[in-house]
């Protein structure tokens, strides 16, 4: 088998209520062979898409005409051929690359890609709505998405607060983060598994402050309370916090993720399948997790390709702990042909080969890419106007 062609497929989804994020696209790359088979791959990188597309036209030579079921080879002929490595820009168009091939090896041997890899030891995941509040903080408003979230099956929940701080022992934004946690834990009930995500915008002893004032709400984790790179920041916040500690959705190389484990900054590991080079580094990253008696909590704010695809990574890894799962309550929960669907806290795995899911394409065709700012390149279907 032979790749024939790469196809870039961006497709317009809006995030409502998100600011920049509103003109969000989804990122998918397809991967064509002259069998007939086509995978499916992800590698949606907000505001990106230029450089993305970029770097997809530059590695397409090391792609096409090599056997998509030679998988680690392929890729480390596209992490290693070029000699700058290129950042998350690159780490995504690998792993986009990387997870359609896998599909197409699940298809061709007719076996889910979870089967490749040792088989399933859960038939459910246990996921966690992510952008159920819409971003809002009036306990009323609050009160009203969580029902909404819950009516749709799930049963625990990720909230964050993006406001402006101080950079240091700004004790306004713990009073309104405290707040907005004790009305968030009011509408979701005593027992429903709540986590918070600080998006690296606090220094460690901020996040500190942070932290303390949300223990006795018996948070699952803290996300991202420092930057990512501050490995020693987040080990200091880990070692003073009864609450542990996740990240992770930053990084692209396990020996990142090996340097947080191994100074203790770290509970939970957070890797996102479209970004660190794809499903295998993902399952070296859980392995090395696991090593450390940590767990691995794949991250997944973006399109239902990418959280169906992590639903193999969960599915195999023996410390699985959560999967984040973004709220999605319009069309975009359409854009596969078997929409997932949460029920009772929880994705059921199938059983059909590859990734199990395929692009309704109809619908893709529906919500062209956006195209903010300056004139583009390319047409708005996605695809490169001279590929």
């Amino acid at each position: 088998m032979k790749i024939t062609q790469i196809e870039p497929l961006l497709v317009g989804a809006p995030t409502p209520g998100c600011g920049l994020l509103s003109n969000r696209n989804y990122f998918y790359i397809l991967v064509h062979t002259d069998e007939g088979i086509t995978g499916l791959g992800e590698a949606t990188l907000e505001s990106h898409d230029d450089s993305l597309l970029g770097v997809l036209k530059d590695l397409s030579d090391l792609v096409v005409g090599r056997d998509p079921l030679d998988v680690g080879v392929l890729v480390q002929h596209l992490f290693k051929e070029r000699f700058w490595k290129g950042g998350v820009v690159k780490a995504s168009i690998i792993s986009g690359i990387e997870l359609a091939c896998w599909d197409i090896k699940g298809k061709a041997l007719g076996k889910p890609v979870y089967e490749l890899f040792g088989g399933k030891i859960r038939d459910k995941i246990r996921v966690y709505a992510n952008g159920w509040t819409g971003g809002a903080t009036d306990p009323a408003v609050i009160k009203d998405k969580a029902a909404e979230a819950i009516a749709a099956g799930y049963k625990a929940f990720k909230f964050s607060l993006a406001i402006p701080t101080w950079p240091m022992r700004d004790l306004e934004t713990v009073k309104r983060i405290r707040k907005a946690a004790e009305t968030i834990r009011d509408a979701v009930g005593p027992d429903a598994p709540l986590l918070f995500d600080g998006h690296g915008r606090y220094d460690s002893d901020l996040a500190i402050q942070i932290g303390h004032a949300l223990e006795d709400l018996n948070l699952l984790f803290f996300e991202e309370p420092v930057q990512p790179e501050d490995e020693e920041g987040m080990a200091r916040v880990s070692a003073r916090v009864n609450i542990p500690i996740a990240a992770g959705e930053r990084l692209t190389l396990k020996q990142e993720f090996r340097r947080l484990l191994q100074s203790r900054a770290v509970s939970v590991v957070q890797p996102d399948l479209a970004h660190c080079h794809g499903f295998m580094e993902g399952v070296k990253i859980a392995a090395i997790a696991e090593s450390f008696n940590g767990f691995v909590a794949p991250h997944c704010p973006m399109s239902p390709v990418i959280t169906a695809i992590s639903l193999h990574l969960d599915a195999i890894a023996p410390n699985f702990l959560i999967q984040e799962r973004l709220f999605l309550n319009d069309w975009r929960n359409d854009v596969i042909t078997q929409p997932l669907v949460v029920k009772d806290g929880f994705i059921e795995l199938n059983d059909k080969p590859g990734w199990g899911v395929e692009l309704d394409m109809d619908l893709c065709r529906k919500h062209p890419r956006i195209v903010a700012g300056t004139p583009s390149l390319h047409r708005q279907d996605g695809a490169l106007a001279d590929w």
